[in-house]
């Protein structure tokens, strides 16, 4: 399972990302305590980061296939990597993945909410991530478990 947080939020971005309905997808809302989105430093897209008695909100999206998951690791770049992190799904703790920032990144960091990057930045984003999956949705597609 993948807790998504940011951009992928946004049901245009996370279809033109995987090629495929969202439909095939169980798309569960979930939040990660102790956590809050924020601006990662010169973008316009959020990070995860530690903040105590906060709540970030999310999604909890599953089942993926290896070659999902090599489309959010594309997607996501090397400014992450995807890592273990407890959310909270229908009030029950589970186990997922999240992709986390690599350089730290202060919880007292602006906090990045989807409606303002909506309003802001959805446009060119969406049509860039349109060019770019389209080649990498070439890739062979293999379940995982």
């Amino acid at each position: 399972m993948l807790f998504v947080y940011g951009t992928l939020r946004d049901p245009d971005i996370l279809a033109a990302l995987l090629g495929r309905p969202l439909e095939s997808l169980a798309i569960r809302l979930a939040t990660a305590p102790d956590h809050r989105a924020v601006y990662y430093p010169g973008r316009v897209y959020p990070a995860l980061v530690p903040a105590p008695r906060a709540i970030a909100e999310g999604l909890l999206l599953a089942p993926l296939s290896s070659r999902d998951l090599a489309l959010f690791d594309a997607f996501e770049g090397e400014e992450y990597r995807r890592g273990a992190l407890t959310v909270l799904c229908d009030g029950e703790a589970v186990s997922a993945q999240a992709y986390l920032p690599v350089q730290p990144i202060g919880a007292d960091a602006p906090a990045w909410t989807l409606e303002t990057w909506t309003r802001l930045h959805k446009p060119a984003v969406l049509a860039a991530e349109q060019t770019m999956s389209q080649s990498l949705r070439s890739m062979p597609d293999t379940p995982i478990d």
